[in-house]
């Protein structure tokens, strides 16, 4: 117990049972809502399509797919990740070959390679998971999918490749894409030392290399530490994980042209229109934009977080102005060029008429509900993308 923290000891612990908090769901936040990544995601149908959906805890399989692909962490559970980087930064050198718990034969793989199996299904590690991989400086990561086509979790393979193709995409940027690949057949397999991620064997030649290996095992707690959402604002794991991994990456100004509209980031502008109604900062589910004002209450400044933006829409429903644009196929250099940007700034008035704090603008001294109002006296505002109800009476009255 000298040499493992008590933090290991306990990662052989099961606590991987899937539970489902509504309350994260993007439904809950946003009834217009249009996010379905987890309803074709689940192979053993635990989750029903409602809004929010419904999770039927006896009929899941513990895959842990829906983990990393839930924007907000909606699902939570212990995955296998902090078992894996702790386990993978005690390797010296050589490929590094990942299998599922399901896996039939995990002790054949690669030459010169180690296996390292773990919990759950390889699509419920994430791409954020393998960036952190990669960024200890494992030379090679194999993802093993040969046995996918056998297996009960046979539909996640694609969300498998799906997660290697989205970190080979940030590694291009390095020149590293090649640093993960899948490996879908079994071809020059021969038998070589695999490790259980949660409960690696340990030989006296072990022990030395891991004292060896010391920090960058710190390293990799470091890295994973507190990457669990626990508020209700803030990105999923799979996305903290992703910048923590670029992060401990080399900074490059090479590529920064690349797309990352797959990778579920997004670029928000602010037109003329905005009123300072603080609406759309109060509504953003991650953080990503943040409405302040000074201590006297005079001035305002809309500051846009582009690394926390998952490109859910809920500030575009929420506008009543419709001054929110969003560009769902951002640049590199769009999203990590800074941390923080102002997209609107300026100065607070009050509305003549009902007192509240507005934008100040040169068309008139009413919010955007008092100026519809004394030009609609009879009607009423309705919420941005809500349509009037209409009703057909027929000639008894009844709709």
């Amino acid at each position: 117990m000298n040499l493992l923290s008590a933090a290991e000891s306990l990662s052989a612990i099961d606590r991987s049972a899937v539970k489902f908090d509504p309350g994260r769901c993007l439904y809950s936040q946003d009834k217009f809502s249009g996010c379905a990544v987890c309803y074709d995601l689940c192979p053993t149908s635990a989750i029903q399509i409602e809004r929010p959906p419904v999770f039927q805890p006896d009929a899941c399989a513990v895959c842990l797919a829906c983990l990393p692909a839930c924007p907000m962490s909606a699902f939570h559970a212990d995955d296998a990740v902090a078992s894996l980087l702790i386990c993978a930064a005690r390797i010296e050198q050589g490929p590094v070959e990942l299998l599922c718990g399901m896996h039939p034969q995990p002790e054949i793989g690669a030459p010169e390679g180690q296996g390292i199996r773990v919990h759950g299904c390889l699509a419920g590690l994430g791409a954020g998971a393998l960036l952190m991989l990669a960024s200890l400086g494992i030379e090679k990561i194999i993802v093993r999918t040969d046995a996918c086509k056998v297996c009960t979790w046979a539909s996640l393979q694609e969300q498998i490749e799906k997660q290697v193709s989205q970190a080979r995409l940030f590694l291009a940027i390095w020149g590293r894409a090649d640093t993960i690949v899948c490996q879908s057949n079994a071809e020059k397999m021969v038998q070589r030392p695999v490790w259980d991620s949660k409960n690696p064997p340990l030989s006296r030649r072990d022990l030395f290399r891991m004292l060896a290996q010391q920090g960058k095992v710190a390293m990799a707690r470091a890295m994973e530490n507190g990457h669990t959402p626990h508020g209700r604002r803030s990105p999923g794991r799979d996305r903290l994980r992703l910048l923590t991994a670029l992060k401990h990456l080399p900074v490059s100004e090479s590529n920064t042209k690349i797309s990352l509209g797959s990778l579920g980031f997004a670029n928000i502008t602010i037109s003329e229109a905005c009123t300072a109604c603080s609406v759309c900062g109060r509504a953003c589910p991650t953080d990503a934009l943040q409405f302040e004002k000074n201590e006297n209450g005079t001035a305002y400044a809309l500051k846009f977080n582009p690394q926390n933006c998952i490109g859910c829409d809920v500030c575009v429903h929420v506008c009543a102005s419709s001054a929110v644009s969003v560009d769902h196929d951002p640049q590199y250099s769009q999203v990590f060029g800074k941390s923080a940007i102002i997209l609107q700034e300026g100065e607070l008035v009050k509305c003549q008429n009902c007192g509240a704090l507005m934008a100040k603008h040169k068309n008139g001294m009413l919010c955007s509900l008092c100026q519809y109002r004394s030009e609609h006296p009879f009607g009423s505002m309705l919420q941005p993308g809500v349509r009037p109800l209409t009703q057909k009476r027929g000639r008894h009255g009844n709709a």
